[in-house]
């Protein structure tokens, strides 16, 4: 399919750049894909060897137990594989999914929101075709005169002109450049989004990609409202000219108005970069907030009330142990009692330490069934 090419003839229109702009970018972006991932492509070999590797590595993973053979262990992997396969190896595939949607969503989107047919670029490229034309026979009326005002009128209208042409089409363009860069280089980076230690390349690469998909969209949909603010202004001054010129302001307001547009367009295309730069595909703390969940779920041990003695020595300690093991054997229960007794140390002089030392003890745990408990409570002695 041929292309047609930018001229400087008359009948050359920036809705016809467009066109033609966009026919040879997407000529350019199939070559690429064709020289780096085709039949003979450049980097077939390299792709082979990647999957080789990320293939053998999941088979070590298996055989060394680092990765369990499970559905949720391998749908991501094998997921990433046949994507990586499907994007770098059919260029179809690849042409409508990724080309399709970065190039022609965002423009779809902008269609439905300013109820635009054909394409909302295209029908933003018609209308401001009609309002610079009408800004170019003003300036060739100015022309056309004699006199230094007309000269000072003239050199403000084609001012304004040339900031509308080179602020709208500059962007469009721009955009539809760079973007096209990012589509032809882009089988590369979903190569690169198989091993997490070059997976923040593919992001950073599909961030970029669509910053500057939704760039031309935020321009179109910013630059219908800024032209039908100016095309009252400009009808106005190409009613009359020469009287538009002798007092001078609304031609200072055709510039004024020209370069706040400019400005405008130039904020939008900003936001829309600045849209995808914090966009992650996975969050990168998502190792700390798995921690803190498991950290959270795991079971709190039930507080144990302490037995406290105050002041009995180690023989009474002993006694009363004694007669807590006798009870329990008495009567055997089917779940280990536990018994948790809490020995003072007495010093010398009587006075008991301020923390105690805590042991807890299954005492005759293997020689009872394990259907029923009982739980031992009360203090020492009674």
């Amino acid at each position: 399919m041929s292309c047609l090419a930018l001229s400087s003839q008359a009948d050359q229109t920036v809705a016809s750049a467009l066109a033609a702009v966009d026919c040879q970018l997407n000529g350019a972006v199939a070559t690429s894909y064709a020289r780096l991932f085709g039949a003979s492509g450049a980097f077939s070999g390299v792709l082979t060897a990647l999957l080789t590797v990320f293939v053998a590595w999941i088979g070590y993973g298996l055989i060394t137990g680092r990765t369990r053979l499970s559905l949720p262990a391998m749908t991501p992997k094998v997921t990433a594989l046949a994507l990586v396969l499907t994007f770098a190896t059919a260029w179809p595939a690849y042409q409508a999914v990724v080309y399709g949607l970065l190039t022609g969503g965002p423009d779809e989107l902008a269609s439905a929101l300013a109820g635009a047919r054909g394409g909302a670029a295209q029908a933003f490229a018609v209308r401001l075709d009609g309002l610079f034309e009408g800004v170019v026979e003003i300036g060739r009326a100015l022309n056309a005169g004699q006199g230094a005002d007309l000269q000072g009128a003239s050199r403000l209208v084609w001012s304004a002109a040339m900031v509308l042409l080179l602020s709208t089409l500059g962007l469009l363009v721009v955009a539809r450049v760079v973007l096209a860069v990012l589509l032809a280089i882009g089988p590369v980076f979903v190569v690169l989004g198989l091993f997490s230690g070059t997976r923040p390349l593919f992001e950073g690469w599909l961030r970029t990609a669509l910053g500057f998909a939704f760039a031309p969209m935020l321009v179109v949909l910013g630059g219908f409202g800024a032209l039908n603010l100016m095309g009252p202004l400009i009808q106005s001054i190409a009613e009359d000219p020469l009287a538009a010129a002798q007092e001078m302001r609304p031609l200072v307001a055709l510039l004024v108005a020209a370069l706040i547009y400019a400005g405008v367009l130039i904020a939008l295309a900003w936001a829309a970069l600045n849209l995808t730069r914090g966009w992650r595909l996975r969050g990168r703390s998502g190792a700390g907030r798995a921690a803190s969940v498991s950290t959270e779920a795991r079971p709190t041990p039930a507080p144990v009330p302490a037995v406290a003695d105050a002041g009995g020595a180690d023989a009474s300690a002993s006694a009363r142990l004694s007669a807590l093991v006798t009870a329990v054997s008495r009567e055997p229960s089917s779940a280990p009692a536990r018994v948790e007794i809490v020995r003072a140390v007495v010093r010398e002089g009587g006075a008991a330490p301020s923390s105690s030392a805590r042991r807890t003890e299954g005492l005759g745990r293997s020689f009872r069934p394990t259907t029923a408990a009982r739980v031992l409570t009360g203090a020492p002695g009674s």
